[in-house]
């Protein structure tokens, strides 16, 4: 087995647990509240009939929150996600909390979805764009997610990037099982080169540790979160 596909089957079993085990809006978990910089972006935006995409959505942390934002405006966010059991829940909790005719789902690999040009004028990729198969795949999806954004639309980036994992118990430390573990630096340099025609609305890193059990063993995963936020030309 690859090491990309021991990756993605890791990432893939560690997610259908954690959706099995928590819910949404759960306190004391990471699915207690949206992304504060997904949420305060997307203030930004006034824009009727509005449509949002989120790459990568799991179960709604970001979806549901955001089509309760942009329901009065006729919005739709439009929720993508490999797990077809992170799918059904998203759809459960879409009723629950009474946003699903502002909700259209879909499960697809992120790195293969279709993005119609023009279509979105909010584009969302919440730890996502790491779990593509390569630099060059990253690249691609990036100017896909360009060429889909309306004008002065825009893209709500978060990244893991530098990931490393280490043994709680003895202190080791590994290179992080991660399908696309790029270096911070040249996830920046990526991104500045790709963006350079855009309004540049936030950048930051902050270094974040996260308690994980793989094969019953406390894992530290630690990396670089970077964050990423620009906005389309009127032209």
């Amino acid at each position: 087995m690859s090491d990309f596909q021991q990756a993605r089957e890791k990432e893939i079993a560690y997610h259908e647990q954690f959706y099995d085990q928590t819910a949404l809006f759960e306190q004391g978990t990471w699915l207690a509240r949206p992304v504060a910089a997904v949420m305060d972006h997307l203030e930004l935006l006034k824009v009727q009939n509005m449509r949002v995409l989120d790459l990568g959505c799991g179960v709604g942390r970001n979806s549901i929150p955001m089509a309760q934002r942009i329901q009065d405006m006729n919005g739709t966010v439009v929720c993508v996600d490999l797990l077809e059991s992170a799918i059904t829940k998203l759809r459960q909790y879409a009723e629950q909390y009474g946003v699903a005719s502002h909700i259209e789902t879909h499960v697809a690999d992120a790195q293969y979805f279709r993005i119609t040009p023009g279509m979105y004028h909010y584009i969302v990729a919440c730890s996502c764009l790491e779990h593509l198969t390569s630099e060059e795949a990253f690249v691609a999806k990036l100017e896909e997610m360009q060429e889909g954004t309306a004008p002065l639309g825009i893209h709500c980036i978060m990244i893991n990037t530098n990931v490393k994992e280490m043994d709680v118990e003895t202190g080791k430390e590994q290179e992080g099982l991660i399908e696309l573990n790029l270096p911070t630096e040249r996830a920046f340099s990526i991104l500045h080169r790709l963006y350079a025609d855009w309004e540049i609305l936030c950048e930051r890193q902050v270094h974040k540790e996260i308690p994980e059990v793989h094969d019953g063993r406390d894992i530290m995963f630690c990396g670089e979160w970077i964050t990423f936020t620009a906005r389309k030309g009127a032209r």
